[in-house]
């Protein structure tokens, strides 16, 4: 399979799909660059964090960041990881329990159990610049990238490898792309990875990038944007945007071409 004209079609069909809703500039805006592409200390950083942990499952619709964003800050004393790193997840959720007046225990406590392992993880760099070098010292090859993502997924609860690899990708890393939902179920749809395959289809993406001389990001924004029809950057949501349709779909394009 020629993996250089995979990215090729996939990009085509992406502006095929949405020529009618965005122009070709702000679709090349939102699949190469990230979203937290002027971040900049420690705490910009943090809470991009914050918004990667609980977006996964049925977690956004329960934690609702975006929504609560600002009590959150407040309850974590703007970002103050020395305080955060102090509590306990028992703690912490007692705390978003009484705010909000939560309903479901299990998922705000994994989430209340990440933040805080997340602000200690951040305390054991001595600012922005010496967490920016150590990770930019990762970003030397794939076998480096690929161990980043698995020891963050060791150190940052309920973070796992993909939400590691999508908190690197909008930070600004760009051989980055994260296996989700949609991308395993293609990687898997072309043979180029195992069904589920979290890794494997973190490898497929970035072969495809190398073939098609693009950075893996953009593979992954392109697969993304196809299966989701959700130009959230422009608060622009495509026809059938939600719906599996969009992806079966495009599954049946590749195979079609490519199979």
């Amino acid at each position: 399979m020629d993996l250089k004209k995979v990215y090729e079609f996939s990009y085509d069909y992406l502006l095929k799909e949405a020529k009618d809703f965005l122009s070709e500039d702000k679709i090349e805006d939102h699949v190469s660059t990230p979203d937290a592409k002027n971040c900049d200390s420690m705490i910009a950083a943090y809470e991009f964090l914050l918004v990667i942990l609980q977006d996964f499952n049925r977690y956004p619709n329960v934690i609702k960041y975006f929504d609560r964003k600002d009590e959150i800050k407040r309850i974590l004393h703007n970002y103050d990881l020395e305080y955060i790193a102090s509590l306990t997840k028992e703690e912490l959720y007692s705390t978003f329990k009484s705010t909000f007046g939560l309903q479901t225990k299990m998922m705000w406590e994994r989430y209340a159990k990440g933040i805080i392992t997340g602000a200690s993880f951040m305390l054991t760099f001595k600012d922005y610049a010496d967490f920016k070098s150590t990770f930019d010292s990762f970003d030397d090859n794939d076998m480096t990238r690929e161990a980043l993502a698995l020891l963050l997924s060791t150190k940052i609860y309920n973070m796992g490898f993909a939400l590691a690899c999508d908190w690197l990708k909008e930070l600004g890393y760009y051989q980055y792309a994260k296996p989700d939902t949609h991308t395993k179920d293609i990687c898997a749809a072309l043979n180029l990875a195992a069904d589920n395959d979290d890794i494997g289809c973190f490898e497929a993406m970035v072969k495809i990038a190398k073939a098609a001389e693009v950075d893996a990001y953009k593979v992954d924004k392109v697969w993304w944007l196809i299966c989701s029809g959700n130009f959230y950057r422009y608060n622009v949501k495509l026809p059938l945007a939600g719906s599996p349709k969009l992806k079966e779909n495009f599954i049946a394009a590749l195979k079609k071409e490519f199979l």
